[in-house]
């Protein structure tokens, strides 16, 4: 759709209410999933970019032949508002759900390490996270970010592949299944990436314990604590290269998982 300004944009949502109530609707949808993706605003001061973003996004989304009639009561407003919030907050999980299972690998490494004493907090939920699970979700919503996964998102969120009608999206049967499916990915990612450090860990600690039973006046105790946070973080850093590689092909099954959930 094209303008020549805004006070002609204002005057085709006057004399066509379904084009502005269709604007509505596409603010609805990526307002929900500005809140839940990482990386795009996150936080209390990301309200500055996120509000002025789905006003521009839905504006570019709006197509003149694919608009949605203005509803005849509320009670069918509110169905269409959910099928927005619904949509947007479906696509805006799929990373989230990759960003979570790295956070949930830096919380088993650090558990391993002996670091849980040691909490930050995420800024986009306030919740306590360790150092090493601050590292990998920030790398995480880097790899994101570099590889366009905000992108394909976008692209669907605009209706670029599928072509939905705003207000009419349902979840498929097919659709909940690669959601919940995505969801165990969460453990799966988290026990993927924390095992080298838990394995490596595990090894040092047989060791400490043969020492133990070896030579029992060491102080395995003394030792063995600095010892399992520097063979961790070791480890940790030497794994970085491949742990980026991995979270890259994960992003990489954006469009996949996306599309079958739009199916």
């Amino acid at each position: 759709m094209v303008v020549d300004n805004l006070s002609a944009l204002a005057d085709l949502f006057v004399t066509r209410l379904d084009l502005g109530w269709t604007c509505l609707l596409l603010m609805t949808r990526y307002m929900a999933f500005m809140v839940i993706v990482p990386g795009l605003g996150s936080g209390v001061t990301g309200i500055a970019l996120r509000y002025p973003a789905c006003l521009v996004l839905a504006l570019v989304s709006l197509h003149v032949e694919r608009t949605a009639a203005v509803p005849a009561d509320m009670g069918l407003m509110a169905a269409q508002m959910f099928s927005e919030v619904l949509l947007g907050s479906a696509i805006g999980f799929v990373p989230l759900f990759i960003v979570s299972g790295a956070q949930t690998a830096g919380h088993l490494a650090s558990g391993t390490m002996g670091l849980n004493g040691a909490q930050l907090f995420d800024p986009s939920t306030s919740a306590p996270l360790s150092d090493l699970a601050r590292i990998y979700s920030d790398l995480t919503i880097t790899v994101f970010l570099l590889v366009g996964g905000h992108h394909v998102a976008i692209s669907a969120l605009a209706g670029m592949d599928s072509g939905i009608t705003p207000g009419t999206f349902m979840m498929s049967s097919v659709g909940l299944e690669a959601f919940m499916e995505q969801t165990g990915r969460i453990f799966q990612i988290g026990c993927l990436i924390a095992a080298p450090v838990v394995v490596a860990l595990l090894l040092t600690n047989f060791v400490m314990g043969l020492i133990s039973k070896a030579i029992p006046t060491v102080n395995i105790f003394i030792i063995s604590f600095p010892l399992t946070i520097g063979i961790g973080f070791a480890i940790s850093i030497l794994a970085l290269p491949e742990v980026a590689y991995f979270l890259s092909r994960e992003m990489s099954r954006l469009p996949e998982v996306i599309g079958r959930i739009l199916a």
